[in-house]
């Protein structure tokens, strides 16, 4: 809250305006209800939560179901892949003892990968050959810790070559597609409970976002997956009903499903992401 410059920096247009926030979230497991004010201190407090109630889930207790949906809550993670500058965490040294997950940046994306290689090499050797349909160059990670042990690098060895190279040697899209890679293949129980991301597309070949497309779907058959985009050719890998449009109403934002059956006649001559960039489906910049 504080990071955020207080309560009033948080509610819209202040508490003079806006009153409370009230959350209402529902997935597969349950639900969870949050509603926040604001106090005389510029601070929000808990004036209301809820879980499901002892009739939904009879063998729990309240405190042990709401226990159940805020450990369900904490399991999600928002992925940032943006930073791929030299002095990204994903170019850098990590310590070989941070693989119990992928990090939100891939900070630990050598340590983790090494992981999966020592200990469900199935998954490293998928998540190697995902790489190379994007990189036709790339053989192979070269994991092995520093000369400090505890230490391990990011490098990785040319199909034609036994020269090894670094992460620096990589593209910022090849780079990128590694880490996105690793969290959409990494075995299902290492996934958060809900797995984020933000504008996976940026800095990949028109290729590498079918492939993208491909790993999403894959990975959304056992855990949830939601993706900001706004690439319209990325859009054109997915069905109506795997879309949710963002506009902006009445100085708020609403978000609705597209109408299948509406675009259905539409589809029959132009893609998801053309019907977009008419502006068919919405989520464009609106006069405020």
């Amino acid at each position: 809250m504080t990071e955020a410059g207080g309560a009033d920096r948080v509610l819209h247009f202040g508490s003079k305006t806006t009153r409370d926030i009230f959350f209402h979230l529902a997935f597969a497991k349950g639900y969870y209800k949050l509603r926040l004010r604001s106090t005389a201190d510029d601070e929000l407090y808990e004036d209301e939560k809820e879980a499901p109630s002892k009739k939904r889930t009879a063998e729990l207790s309240w405190d042990e179901d709401m226990k159940m949906q805020e450990d369900l809550l904490l399991g999600w993670r928002v992925y940032h892949f943006h930073d791929t500058s030299f002095s990204s965490p994903m170019r850098k040294t990590a310590r070989v003892d941070d693989k119990l997950f992928l990090y939100p940046d891939a900070a630990n994306l050598p340590a983790f990968l090494y992981f999966l290689r020592e200990k469900h090499p199935q998954s490293y050797s998928i998540i190697v050959r995902t790489v190379q349909l994007v990189a036709p160059f790339f053989g192979d990670f070269v994991l092995v810790p520093t000369d400090n042990p505890d230490y391990i690098k990011l490098q990785w060895q040319h199909k034609k070559s036994d020269q090894t190279f670094g992460a620096s040697s990589l593209s910022d899209g090849t780079l990128r597609f590694v880490a996105l890679a690793t969290l959409f293949l990494q075995p299902e129980q290492f996934r958060p409970s809900l797995i984020l991301v933000d504008e996976p597309e940026l800095g990949l070949h028109p290729y590498a976002l079918g492939l993208l497309a491909s790993l999403i779907r894959q990975a959304s058959v056992t855990t949830q997956v939601i993706v900001s985009t706004q690439s319209s050719l990325l859009l054109d890998h997915f069905d109506p009903e795997d879309v949710l449009v963002a506009d902006r109403v009445d100085d708020a934002t609403q978000i609705e499903r597209l109408p299948s059956e509406r675009l259905a006649k539409w589809l029959e001559d132009y893609s998801l992401g053309q019907l977009w960039e008419k502006n068919e489906l919405g989520g464009r910049p609106a006069p405020a």
